[in-house]
């Protein structure tokens, strides 16, 4: 587990400008699927900015671009699976369309195997269990039967293990950074003397799409009520927050009254303008709250 940060301003990440966030964002977007971004070469333009951040955006820009392309790859798959079936490496192809590895051969597995959008993870995470010995009749992989499963046992076990961007391992390490970050925010405020309730003993009380902190009595952080606290192991990517952050965070406005965001990787400052949701990117240190007592 990630060692336990004490709160404070020394620990934030740097804010950025939106323009200086843009220009990273084009850079990042301008290289090919199949390479990863020089970070070096970032960091030396940018040296203010946290090697964290410089991947968080990295990944998001990753998604972005997997999710924009997605439609477009399962149009076509029929023609990528021929050029598979004739012989070509799934990395050639996959390198040709500028499309992660890992995602081709998902589309792949579901197209020649028949197998289910939501099935198909499971041989991802393990081929050489969950992909058949030989195909099911009526698939497109019928005709060359255990002689491709062979193959797509070992492609994919390579694309897995090569895939930076989008394979079970790299969901695996964003699951589990979202959850020791969640983990952090209770030691801290746990150490700050905070009486808190979580996410899971307010969805065990009945309540949907909550906050991960619901404090029981507020508090005040940089002249603002915080009511509820939300952890993302995340840069505060604009796209993303206007997308889906305002809704979600409006809800829990609406639900629980101001509360405050932890973008633990960095925030863009032209976001920082609701007056109902604080957005911070490090736990605020203790010159920074006030304690609120019931009367």
């Amino acid at each position: 587990r990630r060692a336990p940060r004490a709160s404070g301003a020394e620990n934030a990440a740097p804010s950025m400008r939106l323009e200086t966030y843009e220009a990273i964002r084009r850079e990042i977007a301008a290289t090919p699927c199949d390479a990863y971004p020089n970070v070096d070469a970032l960091r030396a333009a940018h040296p203010e900015l946290t090697l964290d951040a410089l991947v968080s955006i990295a990944s998001q820009e990753s998604s972005r671009r997997i999710r924009a392309a997605h439609g477009r790859q399962v149009r076509a798959i029929e023609a990528h699976a021929r050029r598979y079936l004739l012989g070509e490496d799934v990395f050639s192809v996959a390198q040709n369309l500028d499309f992660p590895a890992c995602q081709l051969m998902r589309l792949l597995l579901e197209h020649l195997l028949g197998v289910g959008h939501k099935a198909v993870g499971a041989l991802l995470r393990d081929p050489h269990g969950k992909i058949p010995a030989t195909p099911a009749a009526g698939t497109p992989a019928a005709a060359h039967g255990a002689k491709l499963c062979r193959r797509l046992r070992l492609d994919v076990e390579r694309v897995t293990a090569w895939d930076h961007h989008a394979s079970p391992a790299v969901d695996a390490l964003r699951h589990n950074a979202g959850k020791e970050y969640e983990e952090l925010l209770e030691e801290m405020l746990a150490a700050e003397g905070i009486p808190f309730v979580t996410e899971r003993d307010l969805r065990a009380d009945g309540h949907a799409r909550t906050p991960d902190i619901k404090l029981e009595v507020p508090i005040a952080v940089r002249g603002r009520i915080v009511n509820w606290i939300d952890s993302k192991a995340s840069f505060s990517d604009p796209l993303v927050h206007v997308e889906k952050g305002v809704e979600q965070f409006q809800g829990y406005v609406n639900r629980f009254g101001p509360g405050m965001v932890i973008y633990w990787h960095g925030i863009v400052d032209e976001l920082n303008d609701d007056p109902n949701v604080l957005l911070v990117d490090a736990f605020p240190p203790s010159s920074d709250i006030v304690k609120l007592r019931m009367i």
